[in-house]
């Protein structure tokens, strides 16, 4: 819970940004923070910093903390050692990070007192506002989609939870002085991002990825919609698949994904076999891709070859142009055969070289698009999934035909005999269809 306690000017090297504000929002970066460091230049700072002296540097034991605070740990421990003679900024990194960046030596400040209150600790009070302002501020066109769903993680952790206690007036949740529900609070979240609660909901599905696959969606090597899909695998399963695929797990469409949940939750060793069909078919990519990488260097080399070809026969040419039009030449009556010939040839083989290396320029031109075109390919599985629902389908009709005798038939009224006789003959020509292809294919 926090009290504001004054506003001031405070030296921008007694400033400290809180320590977990890395793990869970990025810099501003490119045109846009160049955008901001004129506005903070030609406007300077217009809103002030909320800084407090409250915080305490903690390791707390669940999971999501560990991973954290190894950074901390290593890194910044000995920084934060002496926390009683600066201030943590709760609000305003990119505003103290400006600051240095121009030359400010004092900026204004909002120091805050934060206390522990309905068994929220301090500590989380301060990053509860850390993230809430953040989010605010940035909405969520602005966030990395890993980290928001962390940040949805720790207030949830922090306060969503929490159910059952009763709430004050208090129309405002920026002053909590009270514990709310977690749908209302996924409510409040998901207004305060512009999203709807389901999307919120898919968000937070991504701390049910594996570490790995995690740092993936942070990196922007897996989209966000994959990664939504492969939240819902178990962790066993995401495993198996990072491991057998890598970083190429990105290259997984959603209906893959699907099929691999259905195969986990039907059969462990179809599983397994369906893994291990995508890790053959992405070895074979990357050696496809390798080999057109090794034809992409020969025709590099190939073009440097002829540009030097070209550069030479241009200049024996001039050689030989400026030899015929020299003085000693003037004099001659009838030019040598043996100079005619030597131009005709170094021209014809100034044209080859030229159409050498256009000819192959093109072609290294059209393999770089295959290998980007490869790159960027999907990879398919045939699943031969469908072929065995039919087999069981046509096994189970088999069975039921075979139970028709004479008699039932002479019993059948003519209309239902014509049907079954509709439904036998475009069977036949169905199966007579797909057994003329099984054989063309096989030879």
């Amino acid at each position: 819970m926090e009290n504001i306690r004054q506003t001031e000017m405070l030296d921008v090297n007694l400033l400290k940004p809180h320590p977990l504000n890395k793990v869970y929002f990025d810099d501003i970066e490119g045109q846009a923070w160049l955008d901001f460091l004129e506005s903070v230049e030609t406007s300077g700072i217009i809103e002030p910093l909320i800084v407090t002296k409250d915080y305490k540097l903690e390791f707390l034991d669940n999971e999501f903390e560990k991973e954290t605070s190894k950074n901390i740990t290593e890194k910044t421990k000995e920084e934060y050692s002496d926390l009683e003679n600066y201030y943590i900024v709760v609000s305003g990194h990119q505003r103290l990070r400006a600051a240095k960046e121009l030359g400010f030596k004092k900026i204004s400040c909002v120091i805050r007192e934060y206390e522990e209150k309905y068994g929220i600790t301090t500590n989380d009070w301060i990053t509860k506002e850390l993230i809430e302002t953040n989010l605010r501020q940035r909405g969520k066109g602005n966030l990395n989609d890993m980290k928001l769903a962390k940040c949805l993680a720790k207030l949830y952790e922090i306060y969503g939870i929490r159910k059952g206690r009763p709430k004050e007036n208090n129309n405002s949740l920026t002053e909590k002085s009270e514990i709310i529900s977690e749908k209302k609070y996924q409510k409040y979240l998901a207004d305060m991002l512009r999203i709807s609660e389901r999307q919120l909901r898919n968000l937070y599905r991504l701390n049910n990825l594996i570490p790995e696959l995690q740092q993936l969606v942070e990196e922007k090597k897996l989209t966000t919609t994959e990664a939504m899909q492969l939240a819902l695998l178990d962790e066993e399963v995401q495993s198996k698949l990072y491991h057998a695929l890598g970083d190429d797990i990105n290259k997984m469409t959603a209906e893959q994904i699907r099929e691999i949940k259905e195969e986990a939750e039907r059969d462990q060793q179809a599983l397994l076999n369906k893994i291990n069909e995508l890790e053959k078919a992405y070895k074979a990519k990357e050696l496809e891709l390798k080999n057109k990488e090794n034809e992409i260097s020969q025709k590099e080399n190939l073009i440097k070859q002829y540009e030097a070809a070209i550069e030479l026969n241009a200049k024996q040419l001039k050689e030989l142009e400026n030899k015929l039009n020299s003085k000693t030449v003037e004099k001659i009556e009838v030019v040598p055969d043996s100079i005619k010939q030597e131009l005709e040839r170094l021209k014809k083989a100034q044209i080859e070289s030229e159409e050498r290396f256009k000819e192959t320029y093109n072609e290294l031109l059209s393999l770089r698009r295959e290998y980007e075109k490869l790159k960027n390919s999907k990879i398919e599985i045939k699943d031969n999934k469908k072929i065995k629902d039919t087999i069981k389908l046509l096994d189970e009709a088999h069975l039921k035909v075979m139970e028709i005798y004479p008699e039932d038939i002479k019993e059948c009224d003519p209309e239902t005999l014509e049907n079954f006789k509709i439904v036998l003959s475009n069977l036949s020509e169905t199966i007579e269809t797909i057994l003329m292809y099984n054989f063309e294919s096989n030879n």
